[in-house]
């Protein structure tokens, strides 16, 4: 990324790598080489994460499914390995998730936003000082106070020359066709909305618990 014309000084840039923290290869490779790492996690709604994940694929393929068939699979699937206890500290080692193999799901887009189990695999590895917790709802609606976290929390300089070089980097939607998927899958029935708030909602909670902030989701809206 070539620096910006009107820009005479060093400058920051951010990647968003959404898969690495649910992959124990990424965990054990960046302990192994940077143990000192500084870890920041921008989390969002499991539900608005799901029908994020859900838009990226449909718009790849013309017979993919919709949001409420894949959604409700997933619950189903839930359902049923939601009877075994949620051992949380267990990480990537834990029976829900084995369990949730078995249904040869099209894609894990509910369980995957089960942070808690995650994190506390990444906090054996890395201690808590070394990991930021952020709201994605709030790094949107005011990126200057969440980049004034980040900063704080990296020990390096608040700039306020970068708030008019701010960049949005927006998804490929081919040629709106997300937007067009948006509109036919945005709205889910009410039943199934309750069956996601049952089976998602304990996952939220041990998050809160786990970094000791609530975000205030709310799991009946995408």
């Amino acid at each position: 990324m070539k620096a910006p014309s009107n820009m005479n000084k060093s400058y920051i840039t951010f990647e968003a790598s959404i898969h690495y923290y649910h992959h124990r290869s990424a965990l054990e490779n960046m302990h192994a080489l940077l143990p000192c790492s500084r870890i920041i996690w921008i989390l969002r709604n499991p539900l608005s994460r799901a029908f994020s994940e859900y838009l990226h694929q449909a718009v790849k393929s013309k017979e993919y499914p919709t949001f409420e068939f894949v959604v409700k699979k997933e619950v189903e699937a839930l359902r049923v390995c939601s009877k075994k206890e949620f051992v949380f500290e267990s990480g990537f080692d834990n029976p829900l998730f084995r369990c949730l193999e078995r249904f040869k799901l099209k894609k894990y887009m509910l369980s995957t936003g089960f942070y808690a189990y995650f994190i506390h695999a990444w906090l054996e590895k890395f201690p808590v000082e070394q990991h930021l917790f952020l709201d994605y709802e709030r790094f949107k609606a005011d990126p200057e106070f969440v980049l004034r976290q980040i900063t704080n929390f990296l020990h390096i300089p608040y700039s306020p020359i970068l708030k008019p070089l701010w960049k949005y980097n927006k998804a490929n939607t081919n040629d709106g066709k997300a937007a067009k998927l948006r509109k036919q899958n945005m709205v889910l029935k009410k039943e199934l909305l309750n069956e996601v708030e049952r089976y998602v909602g304990p996952h939220v909670e041990e998050l809160y618990k786990t970094i000791n902030e609530d975000f205030g989701w709310n799991l009946k809206s995408t």
